[in-house]
């Protein structure tokens, strides 16, 4: 049946509409689990027991939460549920306040009388939409043209879901996101997701070239310089990350000039082990 309404809608739905949604299907929850579940986590002011000594004072509809703890009970894999809560947030459901080890969440509930429904937002499936083409894109299976048409055509597919329209064409209507006002919100919200998406999918790619080189280098250095000192490989892969990416490259007094062109000689190891973590990430995670 075609919608032929097309302004985007809302939905006000009872907590016990989630309940009797719910399917249990094993032992690995479905994302309508996933989302009850933290539904009610947030309304008890649940704190993972990992993180209890932790002096943080949780506001209504809160909880403080680590991402292998929602992946051990959900039974998902961690990139999954960090995927899971990209899309909840997107779609105004959550807000997420990250921490260094933890995050709190909060769950976007109305209690007594609805308020009006918020029009114009950003559909959590444009970023699943997104990372499947630039998965395609990361993996070599296609080329930066194709990936480039199908990336304007999902963003111009969430600005006509949105609202956001543009009188103005574009002169290549398939390969360009179609201009729309720089003062409307919903549009600027679009275009950062889909520029957030495409930056981490380019990092993911060129990582991926590098997961056959030898990273045994890192490996010596940890154990004959660092004599496996765990604490001292993590600082080192910090700084090694810092400045492989020139994060606060004229500020950066962590390190002398010679220790970091020491640091220098460990990138290449380091980006090989990096690459190839992604690469088990993405077959685990799918």
């Amino acid at each position: 049946m075609e919608n032929k309404q097309k302004i985007p809608v809302s939905i006000l739905a009872d907590r016990g509409v989630f309940d009797y949604l719910k399917e249990k299907v094993g032992e690995r929850k479905t994302k309508t689990e996933a989302y009850c579940n933290l539904l009610e986590k947030a309304l008890a002011g649940f704190v993972s027991p990992f993180l209890r000594r932790q002096d943080y004072e949780l506001q209504p509809n809160q909880c403080h939460v680590t991402v292998s703890d929602l992946a051990a009970e959900w039974h998902w894999h961690r990139a999954t549920v960090r995927s899971f809560l990209d899309a909840i947030e997107a779609f105004g459901l959550l807000e997420r306040t990250r921490l260094a080890k933890s995050v709190v969440i909060t769950m976007t509930v109305q209690t007594g009388q609805p308020t009006e429904s918020r029009g114009g937002q950003i559909k959590p499936d444009l970023v699943d939409r997104l990372q499947e083409v630039l998965s395609d894109w990361i993996t070599g299976k296609t080329d930066s043209d194709e990936t480039g048409i199908k990336c304007g055509q999902l963003v111009r597919q969430a600005m006509n879901e949105a609202g956001v329209h543009d009188g103005r064409p574009s002169l290549d209507n398939l390969t360009r996101v179609t201009p729309a006002s720089d003062d409307n919100e919903q549009a600027v919200k679009i275009r950062t997701v889909a520029l957030e998406c495409i930056a981490f999918a380019a990092m993911r790619r060129t990582l991926r070239g590098l997961r056959f080189d030898d990273g045994s280098e890192l490996m010596d250095y940890f154990r004959h310089e660092l004599y496996g000192d765990w604490t001292g490989l993590v600082e080192t892969s910090k700084g090694i990350a810092r400045l492989v990416l020139e994060v606060d490259k004229d500020d950066n007094t962590d390190y002398h000039d010679d220790d970091k062109e020491f640091l220098k000689t460990l990138f290449k190891p380091f980006l090989a082990l990096a690459a190839r973590a992604q690469e088990r990430t993405h077959q685990i995670g799918g």
